[in-house]
C-alpha cells in the first residue's frame, strides 16, 4: 500500500470514529413509511425481552417492538438502530442516531436495559397517518378515563432509519431533514400550538354553562351577533354551525377572567407537561390569539367525555427492565381532578354528538370498540376539509 493511500484509509477511519463519538440522547416526530409490516395488535401479549448484548431498550406498540438493532461494525459503537414502520412513529419513539443523538422517548429512556411499553393503538396511528399522508398536521387520539395516547401522529414525517449510522449517506439524510422548509423534525402533534380558531368554541361553552349564563345548551343566546342558523342560537346550534360572532359574544358575557380561569382548568398554559415527552399546552390568549396542540384540544374533549374529569395524558404503561423488575410511571393527575361540573360536561357531551371544529380543526368524541370513550382532535393546513376526513379515519378505525 502506497503512503498517500495509507494516508487516506487513516484520515477515513478517523472521520467515523469522530461522528461516532457525537451520540448523546434527545424528543421527536412519525407516519407510515409505505412498507407492508405486520400489524401489531393489542391483544398480543409482549414478545420482546432484553437484549443485554446491544444494550439498546426496545420499545414496544401493542406489546411488539418497532425498534430493534443491527451490527455497525465499529468498535466503539458496536450496534445501530433499526426500526419497524419509522415513519409511523417516529412522532412517539423519537431517533436514535450514531452521529447526530436522540430525542423522544430514545432519549428519555436511553440508559434502560429492557422495554418499554407505549399506549399507541396500531390502528389508529395507522388511521391519522394515511389521513394526513401529503400535509402538513396532527392529530392525537386519547383515553378519556385512563389518559392514555392511543394516536400521536405529526406530519410530514420521516424515517429515523436514514440517518442511525455514521457514514456519507446518515450525514446527508440528516442535513436534508434539518433543513427543510416543512420542518419534519418538529412534532406538530406536541409541541407546536397553533390557533386555536373555533376549536376553541367548545371552551368558551363550557365557561357559560360553568358560570350559569345558559341553562342548557338549547338555550337560545342573548348576543347580538349572528345570522341566519346562528341568530340566537342555542350553543349546541351555534357549535355545529361554526357561529364565531355567537361565541364573541358569550366570552364578552362570560368575562375576561372567568374565561381565563376556564381556559386554565383545562390546561391551556400549562408548564412542565411531561408525557413523558416535553409538552407544550399552547396559550389562552385575551385578545383573541389563543393557540393549541392537537394534544391539547383532545385533552379538552376528554374532559367532557369524562365527566368533567381530566385525567393523563401519558405515553407509556410501563418500563421492564432487564432484571424483571416493572417500573410504572406516575401518570399526571393519576386521580383525576374536576376541571367542570359534570353537569356542564354531559350537556356538552350531548351537544358534540356530532364532530366540531373549523379553521383547520377537526374535534370528535368516538368510543373504541371495548367500550371506552376516546377524544380526537386533528389539525391540518390548508384549505379542504381535510381534518374532518382524518377524524372520520380514526373514528371509523376505533369503532373496529
Amino acid at each position: 500500500m502506497s503512503t498517500t493511500t495509507r494516508r487516506r484509509t487513516a484520515m477515513t477511519a478517523m472521520t467515523a470514529t469522530a461522528l461516532m463519538t457525537l451520540l448523546t440522547v434527545g424528543a421527536a416526530g412519525c407516519a407510515s413509511d409505505g412498507k407492508a409490516s405486520e400489524e401489531p395488535s393489542a391483544a398480543q401479549p409482549s414478545q420482546a425481552k432484553a437484549r443485554p448484548h446491544d444494550g439498546l431498550v426496545d420499545i414496544l406498540v401493542a406489546g411488539r417492538p418497532v425498534t430493534g438493532s443491527e451490527p455497525s461494525g465499529n468498535a466503539k459503537s458496536p450496534y445501530r438502530r433499526t426500526y419497524t414502520d419509522g415513519e409511523l412513529y417516529v412522532a412517539v419513539t423519537g431517533y436514535r442516531s450514531m452521529a447526530f443523538g436522540s430525542n423522544g422517548l430514545e432519549r428519555i429512556y436511553g440508559d434502560v436495559r429492557g422495554t418499554v411499553e407505549t399506549t399507541v393503538e396500531p390502528t389508529l396511528q395507522r388511521a391519522a397517518a394515511e389521513g394526513l399522508r401529503g400535509r402538513k398536521g396532527a392529530a392525537a387520539a386519547l383515553d378519556a378515563e385512563t389518559g392514555r395516547i392511543r394516536a400521536l401522529m405529526s406530519t410530514p414525517s420521516y424515517d429515523p432509519s436514514s440517518f442511525t449510522g455514521a457514514a456519507s449517506a446518515d450525514a446527508a439524510a440528516w442535513k436534508e431533514l434539518s433543513r427543510s422548509k416543512d420542518l419534519p423534525l418538529l412534532n406538530r402533534a406536541l409541541r407546536q400550538p397553533v390557533p386555536a380558531g373555533r376549536a376553541f368554541h367548545v371552551v368558551v361553552a363550557a365557561a357559560a354553562l360553568e358560570k350559569g349564563l345558559y341553562a342548557t345548551v338549547d338555550t337560545p343566546t342573548r348576543g347580538p351577533g349572528g345570522t341566519g342558523h346562528c341568530a340566537k342560537a342555542s350553543i349546541r346550534q351555534a357549535l355545529r354551525y361554526g357561529c364565531d360572532e355567537v361565541f364573541a359574544d358569550m366570552g364578552t358575557e362570560v368575562g375576561q377572567e372567568a374565561m381565563r380561569l376556564t381556559a386554565e382548568a383545562f390546561g391551556f398554559g400549562e408548564k412542565d407537561l411531561l408525557v413523558p415527552l416535553q409538552v407544550e399546552t399552547g396559550t389562552y390568549d385575551q385578545g383573541g390569539d389563543t393557540k393549541a396542540t392537537p394534544l391539547q384540544m383532545a385533552r379538552v374533549m376528554a374532559v367532557i367525555a369524562n365527566g368533567g374529569k381530566q385525567i393523563g395524558p401519558r405515553l407509556v404503561d410501563k418500563v421492564v427492565h432487564a432484571d424483571g423488575s416493572v417500573q410504572k410511571p406516575l401518570a399526571y393527575a393519576p386521580a383525576g381532578r374536576q376541571v367542570v361540573k359534570q353537569e356542564t360536561a354531559t350537556q356538552l357531551r350531548s351537544a358534540l354528538s356530532d364532530r366540531t371544529g373549523g379553521d383547520g380543526w377537526s374535534l370528535a368524541l368516538t368510543r373504541a370498540p371495548d367500550g371506552r370513550p376516546l377524544a380526537l382532535a386533528v389539525h391540518a393546513e390548508g384549505a379542504g376539509d381535510t381534518a374532518s376526513a382524518v377524524v372520520s379515519g380514526m373514528a371509523k378505525a376505533a369503532s373496529g
